[in-house]
Order: structure tokens, then C-alpha cells, then sequence
């Protein structure tokens, strides 16, 4: 059985050799002429997946390693027989350590969200609802919205109350029909009503806003702050848009060593129920190997959160990344190589931490787990 599976997949080759003959990939291009008598195909998030790639070929396995369904079309993958399957909740904890990364980088945000003010969460699915976790657990105030779920679940609120928080979090799937479709959501309106000197982070689909609002924005409110780690049109990317971010960052937040390989095993284990075999263990990067211990002090709580955090994971040397490369002309090629080329990087929740302070020990569980 031949199975393609996408290069920037990390393990992906070790992992499905046991099903079949592997062949590595770019998912970016590939056409239907690359799928030859492949029957499995594993992809990410670039790739569109529906009846102008398949029709006429022998693909009856399509998995996605990534969280979103948003680039499959699932009607046509149904309507053929062809088992789908994604890896929903793999990189949760993986963009909960971005926002959190993304909070102790923004001046005094931190301060001040330990002091009081809340943050908003729009979109309470797996990320939300950790996201929600692990502020409740540092004792920060959040509210979330999301009108697809039952509005007595204990922290949903309006729209309104979420958008008049400090910091505002979006974290919604693409969604373009029913009744409260994501795509540009949010208006001009909407966004230069936040409070001053509010941050709006975007970690979920670049299309839940559209760029000529978040360029206005800047305009109408330069002491609002950007933090955008998704972009319409990717792997291209408004240049003036990322320039007058406080952090740009190329679509990376969920894109942890741990939460890559738990969305492998999730496909993977998958595709071994549809073949009818068991799933056998498999090499893993040797740089997945438990780490070395960290020990974190700080001179007040604030100050200790950010000795963690930028311990295992500082979001700013991504924004440095990406800055290099917002004056190249092939800046689409230069964005797909940056998450190609990712360095390995842990969540919070597998590193192992330790401070001297037993004072500090709460607020580590609860950088660490939330729970």
C-alpha cells in the first residue's frame, strides 16, 4: 500500500512505514498527478483536500495531523466512502503556551490581568476552554463567547462583555454558512470599541478578520495592540499588517513537538482501526526525549511567570523570525519555510520545572497543567 503523507509531518515516515510504502511530500503543491495509486494520503492545514485532488484516484484514507476540518471537503470525502479523520484537542496545550508566551511579552499586560482586569475568549472549543483553565488556575478573570453552545455553561457571556476585555483571544474554527459564520466576524466597529491599550490576539483563522479592518484598526486605535499569528491569504501576508503588529508570528502556535506527534498518533491510530491491525511503537526525535530540569526563581509572581515561561518557550524569537523575512519578494516561500523549518520546541506541561520558592509552587502547577 502506498501512503503519502506530508514532509513537515515530524515522525511521519517512521510512524506509517508499518502500514505501507511512505513517500514524503509537499502538501502545499500537491496535485492530483502526485497522487499515483496512493490510497493513503496524510496531510496538515495547506492542503485542500476534495474532488479536484481525488476524483479518480484510488485514495480511500485521508487523516489530518492538524485540529481544524476547514480544508477538507468533508460532504465530497463522504459522499465517496473515503474515511476522514483529524486529530482534534493535539495542539491545545500548544497555543494555550502561545497566548500565555504572548501575555508576558506584551509590556504590562501581565500586571495588569493578575491585578483584575480579564481577558475575553471567543471561541470556547478545546483551546478556549483550556485557555480558560489555565487563567482561572494563574487567578485571572476571563469571560468567553460562543453562540454555538449552550449559554448556561458557567463563563460563556455576550459578545459585548468579551470584546470590552483587555486582552481579547480569538479562537474560532473557518466557518462561512449557518447562523454565526466566522469568516470576518468581527468588524471595524467591533474591534476599535475595546478598551485602551487592549490587545487582540488572533491564533485561529486569519479569514475571521478581515485585513483591510485590522489595517483601519491600527489607524483609528494605535493604542490597541496586535498580536496575529494567522494571516488571510496565507502563506501570503499583508506586509503592512505585519509590520505594525506587536508580535507577528507565521502561523505557528500550535505547532509544539508535543503537540505534532500527539496528533500522529491520533491519525495514526486511525488508520490502523481501518486497516484492522494494531498499532506498533515507533521512533520519535531523539530531541523528544524527556528534558533536562529547569529551575525557575523570580522576585514577585509576575516576575517568576515569565522566568517559566520564557524558559521553555519565548513567542518573541518567532516574532524575530518572522521579521526577517516581511522584506523578502518571495515572502510566501520564505513563511512555508519558517514552519518547515522549525525548530523543535516543548509545552509547558512536559518540561520539567522547579523552583526553590514554595510560594511559587501553585502558580507553576498552574502554568503547567490548569487543571
Amino acid at each position: 500500500m502506498r501512503i503519502l503523507v506530508d514532509e513537515n509531518i515530524p515522525a511521519a515516515v517512521a510512524c506509517f512505514s508499518q502500514f505501507g510504502d511512505v513517500q514524503q511530500i509537499s502538501g502545499r503543491q500537491l496535485s492530483r498527478a502526485d497522487i499515483g495509486g496512493a490510497e493513503v494520503l496524510i496531510v496538515r492545514s495547506v492542503t485542500k483536500v476534495n474532488a479536484a485532488l481525488l476524483a479518480g484516484t484510488a485514495v480511500r484514507f485521508v487523516g489530518s495531523t492538524t485540529i481544524g476540518t476547514d480544508h477538507l471537503d468533508l460532504k465530497y470525502l463522504a459522499a465517496n466512502e473515503i474515511k476522514t479523520c483529524n486529530a482534534p484537542g493535539s495542539n491545545t496545550e500548544s497555543v494555550v503556551d502561545y497566548v500565555i508566551s504572548a501575555i508576558c511579552s506584551c509590556d504590562n499586560l501581565l500586571e495588569r490581568l493578575l491585578g483584575g482586569e480579564r481577558v475575553g475568549i471567543i471561541g470556547y472549543g478545546n483551546v478556549g476552554r483550556r485557555l480558560g483553565q489555565r487563567l482561572s488556575a494563574l487567578g485571572i478573570n476571563w469571560k468567553a463567547y460562543d453562540p454555538l453552545l449552550d449559554q448556561a455553561i458557567e463563563g460563556l457571556s455576550t459578545l459585548d462583555t468579551v470584546m470590552s476585555s483587555s486582552l481579547v483571544c480569538l479562537h474560532t474554527p473557518l466557518t462561512r454558512d449557518g447562523e454565526y459564520p466566522s469568516y470576518h466576524m468581527l468588524g471595524l466597529d467591533r474591534l476599535r470599541g475595546m478598551p485602551a491599550n487592549a490587545v487582540f490576539l488572533n491564533a485561529g483563522r486569519g479569514e475571521a478578520v478581515a485585513t483591510e479592518v485590522l489595517l483601519s484598526l491600527c489607524e483609528q486605535r494605535p493604542d490597541i495592540k496586535l498580536v496575529l499569528d494567522v494571516w488571510e491569504s496565507e502563506p501570503s501576508f499583508s506586509v503592512n499588517l505585519a509590520s505594525r503588529c506587536h508580535i507577528a508570528t507565521p502561523h505557528i502556535a500550535g505547532y509544539s513537538a508535543d503537540g505534532k506527534l500527539t496528533g500522529l498518533k491520533m491519525v495514526a491510530s486511525e488508520l490502523a482501526e481501518f486497516l484492522g491491525v494494531n498499532l506498533l511503537p515507533f521512533a520519535v526525535l531523539s530531541s523528544m526525549a524527556d528534558s533536562a530540569e529547569i529551575l525557575c526563581d523570580g522576585a514577585n509572581e509576575a516576575h517568576f511567570v515569565r522566568s517559566v515561561v520564557a524558559s521553555v518557550y519565548d513567542v518573541m524569537e518567532d516574532d524575530k523570525r518572522f521579521r526577517g523575512i516581511i522584506d523578502c519578494n518571495a515572502r510566501g516561500q520564505e513563511f512555508d519555510l519558517l514552519r518547515k523549518n522549525y525548530p523543535v520546541r516543548r509545552e509547558l506541561a512536559y518540561s520539567s520545572l522547579t523552583s526553590t520558592k514554595p510560594k511559587f509552587s501553585a502558580i507553576l502547577k498552574a502554568l503547567q497543567s490548569g487543571r
